[in-house]
């Protein structure tokens, strides 16, 4: 009676090994290409001044603190006159909801915050995604 008992139990091991193989297959597997920014140039995209890290701190309304009114970002690295700062915000559909944007003056030395003011005030209860965009001086 044992034996009969572990051959069943070894059966049903093995379909259940056979069965979490097969769902494991199941997972849809696509390729996904993504075309590079400024594609038909360089293949390298060199992000000015070579930053590699931002931290963002929100300017709140001082009248209503559930509406931002912009943002003030600093940078890892120094970034030169002429650089242009852009910050996006978009909603949860990915539409841009504020958009603000500031050209230096002078350099910006690194870990220093500059602010960057949004054309129109938006709730905060409305934003989903944050975008920061550096674009370079002219050469």
């Amino acid at each position: 009676m044992r034996k009969r008992n572990s051959k069943k139990i070894a059966a049903l091991g093995a379909s259940l090994l056979l069965a979490l193989i097969g769902a494991a297959f199941a997972v849809p597997v696509f390729q996904l290409n993504v075309q590079q920014i400024g594609e038909g140039g360089p293949a390298i995209i060199t992000v000015p001044g070579g930053v590699t890290l931002a931290n963002l701190t929100w300017v709140l309304n001082t009248t209503n603190p559930d509406y931002v009114q912009g943002a003030s970002v600093a940078f890892n690295r120094t970034l030169v006159t002429g650089t242009t700062i852009y910050i996006k915000i978009y909603n949860s559909t990915g539409s841009i909801i504020a958009l603000g944007s500031v050209t230096l003056t002078t350099n910006l030395t690194a870990g220093t915050p500059i602010t960057v003011t949004f054309a129109n005030q938006i709730e905060i209860k409305d934003m989903d995604k944050v975008g920061v965009v550096l674009l370079g001086p002219a050469p």
